[in-house]
């Protein structure tokens, strides 16, 4: 099995968590549920088989995006197929970070996937020939840099309002509102919340629970005892049904389920 990382410098490194690289992912189970995360990614799969998503609700039902795809950023939990990570590489943006390479409002593709094709047309199968046609994966990542570099429709940077946004509902999700948030920056609600949408995807409330969220997953993830009632306290919410309520509608799961399923990677949820 072969996983590798890759975090790139400035000025990618402000809106690019990392590519990353999977070749001979251990076939354990069939499929697995993906938590949400705010954060948009593509992925291209290197094997000739379409890219499948399932609903998680029905996992008879699924849709299917060709080679490579765009997932938006995600308040909601999706299911994919472990067959297809037998060799698959990806670029794992940051919140807000795929609004440089995009025409569309990064709005347009919250909580669903589309075909990177409709969006890059010829330069996707260009860099995935050319990804397959790589000696290593430090030449893949380096081309997958500068492919990026000219693929941008606009300058690297963010509102300065939703910058500060992002930083902050990050940073503390269990302490900042959207109210203080709009305290700081000088904007009218409707303002914030239209930038906001169209740079990140998500509403700024519903961004600001995720990262809630995410904050939940990881004070527990592997944890050999949880106390639940701490967590949702330290985690910001006011009783523990608010608590069960939230974690359920992110993951799909009850939070001791999810506790009992978790394995090393934190947003991945083994199913069948």
């Amino acid at each position: 099995m072969t996983h590798r990382l890759y975090a790139p410098s400035a000025p990618l490194a402000q809106f690019v968590k990392c590519f990353w690289y999977w070749e001979g992912a251990p076939q354990t189970h069939a499929k697995e549920q993906l938590m949400p995360n705010g954060e948009p990614a593509i992925i291209i799969n290197l094997r000739d088989e379409p890219i499948r998503i399932y609903d998680p609700c029905d996992l008879n039902r699924s849709e299917s995006f060709g080679l490579a795809v765009l997932s938006g950023p995600r308040s909601r939990p999706f299911v994919i197929d472990t067959e297809q990570e037998d060799r698959v590489f990806g670029i794992e943006f940051q919140p807000g970070g795929s609004f440089p390479f995009f025409r569309a409002p990064a709005s347009e593709v919250a909580d669903c996937d589309l075909s990177l094709e409709c969006l890059w047309r010829e330069s996707v199968h260009e860099l995935r020939e050319r990804l397959l046609a790589s000696p290593d994966t430090e030449s893949m990542f380096e081309l997958t840099r500068s492919f990026l570099m000219r693929q941008a429709v606009r300058p690297f940077e963010l509102h300065p309002g939703v910058s500060f946004a992002l930083h902050h509902f990050c940073a503390r999700p269990h302490r900042i509102t959207v109210a203080s948030v709009l305290d700081r920056i000088g904007l009218s609600h409707r303002r914030f919340a239209q930038l906001f949408h169209d740079q990140v995807g998500l509403t700024p409330k519903s961004f600001s629970r995720v990262q809630r969220f995410q904050r939940v997953l990881r004070q527990v993830h592997r944890a050999p005892s949880i106390d639940w009632a701490d967590v949702a306290i330290g985690c910001g919410y006011y009783d523990q049904a608010h608590f069960i309520h939230d974690f359920q509608s992110f993951s799909g799961f009850t939070p001791t389920v999810y506790a009992a399923r978790a394995t090393e990677h934190l947003n991945h949820v083994p199913l069948v």
